[in-house]
């Protein structure tokens, strides 16, 4: 198959880093899927010909929303296999996986080897596949997936809490979508930690000033040196209004970065002239990240965000200087519609999500666990906040189901912590201890 580029820098945007933008490929067509274990499906030549092709995100067992509770939502092992071939621009270049997420648990192969696993059934996870790709011939990339509602951690065996009947509906696979990233050895990581652990890019205001329409816009970005010598970066921000139009662009210092090295570069500049995000109001900015060495561009990240100012005191909330009272929905977070599930296009996320901003509704709280990027990003659109779990249930736990929670909550805010919509994560649907909560809230839970 060919590989299909996602589109990184929008075709009518401002600027255009001709040859030098980052390349994100969609990687959800030409997939096989196979309901039940099967012995050696991960291996480059097993005959996969008789297998159901999908295109993804595609639950194997989707068809089955609202026609059954979904405490009866059928649970098994399943694979999907998918063969490509890399772009000959590739030759040389980092290759990475990103998935949106998967349920429940499962192992990944490329051309027959195990590359890692993945299980806490909610949140994005990444690979570095550039030393198991064959870079000019064919590759396959084998998922073994379980969904089973009694899931056990492969490693310890412990269960997780939100793998519940009660609320969280099990579709089954990949239900989300999948990208191919290829990047210079010199490049901004992913916003992936688990498998990855990096923490990629993120951008923020300070010193909002809501009357000036201004704030001091920060752009931080890790940055990883995979040559066998060490080079000097130079870290570029240009900040992209919804007209394309280039409102300001400001660079860091010069930072030399060691081969085999990650650093956290950053720049920021106060911006006057801002247009806030607020409800009904999903006002988006295009943060443009560059990389250079040499006064040669080598790397583009672009980062849509928004910028709005947020303040919790005496059993009140402000959103921009104004009190507002929350007011809106508790959703389930698959959000899903009949016959599709949870993977729907994008266009229909926007209509579910339009639909309680404009009826009055200001606020979705998301049951128990984390929505997938595709709803985050709808809530940014049509101007609708987010309260955000990452994964629990009703009460607190102990142990490992415990630490799974800290690391769920970890990879959610990593992920997710550019998106404007959101205002806060909950530690919980129910009290937890006062230990807990300040693990929570301290900035280690990120290492």
């Amino acid at each position: 198959m060919l590989v299909v580029p996602y589109t990184a820098l929008g075709s009518t945007s401002h600027p255009v880093f001709k040859g030098n933008e980052r390349v994100k490929y969609n990687f959800n067509s030409d997939w096989q899927l196979m309901i039940g274990d099967v012995k050696n499906a991960q291996s480059i030549d097993f005959n996969d010909r008789a297998w159901k092709p999908v295109t993804l995100p595609a639950a194997f067992n989707e068809d089955e929303a609202f026609r059954v509770s979904i405490s009866e939502h059928t649970d098994t092992i399943v694979w999907y296999r998918k063969h490509f071939r890399l772009p000959k621009t590739a030759q040389g270049q980092k290759i990475f996986l990103e998935f949106e997420g998967i349920r429940f648990g499962g192992e990944f192969f490329v051309n027959g080897k195990s590359i890692g696993w993945h299980e806490n059934g909610v949140m994005a996870f990444g690979f570095d596949i550039t030393d198991f790709v064959n870079y000019t011939g064919d590759n396959v990339l084998a998922a073994r997936i379980d969904n089973s509602w009694r899931y056990h951690e492969h490693t310890t065996g412990s269960t997780y809490q939100w793998n519940d009947r009660n609320f969280y509906a099990n579709y089954g696979g990949i239900p989300k979508n999948v990208y191919l990233h290829v990047t210079p050895k010199v490049y901004q990581t992913l916003p992936l930690y688990s498998n990855l652990q990096t923490t990629g890019t993120y951008v923020y205001a300070r010193e909002i000033d809501i009357t000036k329409r201004s704030a001091a816009v920060f752009a931080e970005t890790e940055v990883r040196n995979d040559l066998a010598v060490e080079k000097t970066v130079e870290l570029e921000v240009q900040v992209e209004d919804l007209d394309g139009k280039i409102i300001k662009t400001f660079h860091a210092t010069p930072e030399t970065i060691e081969a085999g090295q990650t650093k956290i570069m950053k720049a920021g500049e106060r911006i006057t002239g801002l247009n806030f995000w607020s409800w009904g109001y999903g006002y988006l900015y295009n943060v443009y990240t560059l990389l250079k060495i040499d006064g040669k561009l080598v790397d583009v990240v672009k980062t849509r965000t928004g910028f709005r100012k947020t303040r919790f005191a005496d059993g009140m909330f402000w959103l921009n200087d104004r009190v507002l009272q929350i007011k809106g929905y508790a959703e389930r977070s698959t959000n899903e519609w009949p016959a599709v599930g949870q993977s729907v296009p994008a266009w229909l996320s926007d209509y579910s999500n339009k639909l309680l901003v404009e009826s009055g509704g200001n606020t979705v709280r998301w049951m128990h666990v984390t929505p997938w990027k595709q709803d985050v990003e709808s809530c940014d659109r049509v101007g609708l906040i987010q309260l955000m779990p990452a994964g629990d249930a009703e009460r607190d736990v102990e142990g490992r189901r415990w630490d799974q929670r800290v690391e769920l909550m970890r990879d959610a805010i990593i992920y997710n912590r550019n998106n404007p919509s959101i205002i806060f994560y909950e530690g919980g649907n129910d009290a937890i201890s006062e230990p807990h909560m300040a693990e929570l809230k301290s900035r280690t839970r990120f290492v």
